[in-house]
């Protein structure tokens, strides 16, 4: 791959401009307007061959570190690589003695200086470290930040009110500043800036990259991602911004509950798109809208077109300097591991509407894979930094010709109710959002087993701007089993590109099916006697729980039993990600005889078991057979 130099880099930068950004000059500055340098945008899907590459920046025990962990990656105004990461003398997230560590690549990414320290940690007394990088580069000052947290003796969740930087419980937020291309770094605490108010009692920038505002009243303005913790415990995100170039940040208004790790994407009209791991366990990103450029978020809602096991992502515009409005502005980028129920399956995504939908996909790696983050490179490429596990950081670099994707989501025009052994008719709609004309398109379904469907014709030319209305009949058998199916569609072109969309299919369950989202069974004991029971004898029960639908859910049982309820008990029978369709056991759940047990003569178990799905709640009561205590 051929890298052109500097010099050359700039030059294409500049002739690539598209309008300008409005400067926002900070008090005192003087009055003169710095001319803003244009981001870098992606080739577009159809301009080259497929190219995907990879290769190792920091693998554990080489480099002074046992263990490396949560990449940032960006691009300098010069065309400098950046990739930032921590380096874990414990393997500790904070507060271990971390250090945020960086390399460089001048040349696009091909060859990567040495590893050099951004900041510091200290093993010995008093330990302290920095953790969890996050970048942001000013395109009008050309100044790059590096946000990080500063921990002592918490981490995120035991920290405590607080904002005196000496303060050794609280966990501190910390931004870095390079004006040198990222050669040197200055330091400084923005905790009291960010959170003055005490009922804040922890916070953490979100790792990976922020991002710059190009358009509307508030172009110009940083915005970098937060998580925090109120004072009645809950996790909400918040977007920390600054509108004089970074010599101040304060933050935006706290928005939804469950919140984590999370990201913005300036929107092709200037919206900002908030994207956020869900720490109630969905298994789904959740997705909110600023009007005022990240100051106050609409509501909260969970794009089930995002699954994900609660891990950190990563959501970028392909196109960044493209026209405010224009089909360009619309295209994003999506990094994450594609599942519900583990870190594993890392998959790029790409959106040519704004992320209303999310016709196209390509994994990456189908082992494991945690935290990622993206950035637009000058060579029209887009590179991708992430963790292949939980130990080491890996750089990969690809172009959108390697999404091998249509701009052409699949959209029923209904969700199908079918009865057993009967069949129903529906419409697929298919618009080419973007690119050249797609030709000779077929439209097929993954149906389950002893399934008919029926596709007819997609037009032989559908040309951008275009929709078509595709017929499809499902015909059920009567030997299908009751429940929600979400069956996958495919448009592929005649050049070999697809994007894919889902249609749901709901067969009504009989009265002998359980209705509901889990099942639960049992109840019974596994450890009966034959001799009499006496005060102090243990039962031990046996439970099954199902999981009815296709999507993962969350399970919390409470009842009368000892080690069940998650509420009291350490080891108990909850599960946080059970897959769609899956089932676990639980047999440690117990009851101590007491002497009211043998009064009464016998013992029931009584619990209650809440399945929670996004927005779907579940609560199953089941009540055991008695166990007889003669």
């Amino acid at each position: 791959m051929t890298h052109p130099s500097t010099t050359t880099r700039r030059s294409l930068r500049l002739a690539a401009a598209v309008g300008a950004l409005t400067l926002l000059v900070p008090v005192g500055a003087h009055a003169a307007h710095l001319e803003p340098q244009p981001d870098y945008d992606a080739a577009p899907f159809w301009a080259q061959q497929p190219s995907y590459t990879e290769q190792d920046l920091a693998v554990p025990g080489v480099g002074g570190f046992p263990n490396y962990r949560i990449p940032a990656l960006t691009v300098t105004n010069e065309g400098t690589l950046l990739a930032s990461y921590d380096g874990r003398p414990t393997a500790w997230d904070a507060p271990g003695p971390n250090s945020i560590l960086q390399r460089v690549s001048h040349d696009g990414g091909t060859t990567w200086e040495e590893q050099t320290v951004v900041h510091q940690g200290q093993e010995e007394a008093p330990v302290h470290g920095y953790s969890d990088p996050s970048y942001i580069v000013d395109r009008e000052t050309g100044h790059i930040f590096n946000f990080h947290v500063y921990s002592m003796n918490q981490g995120f969740g035991g920290s405590q009110p607080g904002v005196d930087p000496d303060d050794r419980n609280v966990l501190h937020a910390e931004v870095s500043v390079s004006t040198d291309d990222g050669q040197t770094w200055e330091h400084r605490t923005i905790t009291a800036d960010i959170t003055p108010d005490l009922s804040v009692r922890s916070r953490f920038a979100a790792s990976g990259q922020g991002i710059q505002l190009k358009y509307g009243p508030h172009a110009g303005r940083l915005i970098q991602q937060y998580t925090i913790i109120n004072g009645s415990g809950t996790f909400q995100a918040v977007s920390v911004y600054s509108d004089d170039h970074g010599q101040t940040w304060q933050a935006g208004e706290p928005v939804g509950v469950g919140m984590d790790e999370n990201k913005t994407v300036e929107l092709s009209d200037g919206r900002v798109m908030l994207n956020s791991r869900d720490s109630h366990r969905s298994g789904y990103h959740k997705v909110a809208i600023s009007e005022d450029g990240g100051v106050t978020y609409g509501e909260v809602t969970i794009d089930t077109e995002l699954p994900d096991p609660t891990n950190n992502a990563s959501i970028v515009r392909a196109f960044p300097n493209a026209e405010q409005g224009s089909d360009r502005a619309k295209v994003l980028l999506f990094s994450n591991a594609n599942s519900q129920s583990s870190r594993t399956n890392g998959v790029v995504r790409a959106s040519c509407d704004d992320g209303d939908t999310w016709p196209i996909a390509k994994e990456f790696t189908d082992g494991q894979m945690a935290y990622s983050t993206l950035a637009t490179l000058p060579d029209g490429n887009v590179g991708l930094l992430y963790e292949p596990g939980h130990d080491s950081i890996r750089y990969a670099e690809f172009n959108l010709a390697w999404l091998e994707g249509l701009c052409a989501p699949l959209t029923p025009a209904e969700e199908l109710t079918v009865e057993r052994g009967s069949s129903a008719s529906t419409t697929v709609s298919t618009a080419n959002q973007l690119g050249p004309v797609i030709r000779d398109g077929e439209l097929t379904v993954d149906a389950p087993e002893g399934w008919s469907v029926t596709v007819g014709e997609v037009p032989s030319r559908l040309t951008p701007g275009r929709t078509a209305e595709v017929s499809v009949d499902v015909d059920v058998p009567a030997s299908a089993t009751g429940g929600t199916y979400r069956i996958p569609m495919t448009l592929t072109g005649a050049d070999g590109r697809s994007s894919q969309g889902t249609l749901v299919v709901v067969v009504p369950k009989t009265e002998d099916e359980v209705d509901g989202r889990i099942s639960v069974t049992g109840g019974t004991v596994i450890n009966p006697k034959t001799e009499p029971y006496a005060v102090g004898d243990r039962l031990t029960f046996h439970y099954r729980v199902t999981n009815l639908t296709d999507a993962v859910t969350t399970v919390v049982p409470s009842g009368n039993l000892r080690d069940l309820d998650p509420a009291v008990d350490s080891r108990n029978c909850r599960w946080r990600n059970l897959p769609g369709n899956d089932a676990y056991n639980c047999n440690f759940a117990y009851h101590v005889v007491t002497q009211e047990d043998l009064d009464s003569g016998s013992f029931t178990p009584v619990t209650t078991w809440t399945s929670t799905s996004g927005d779907d709640v579940t609560v199953v009561e089941h009540e055991g057979p008695a166990v007889e205590l003669p």
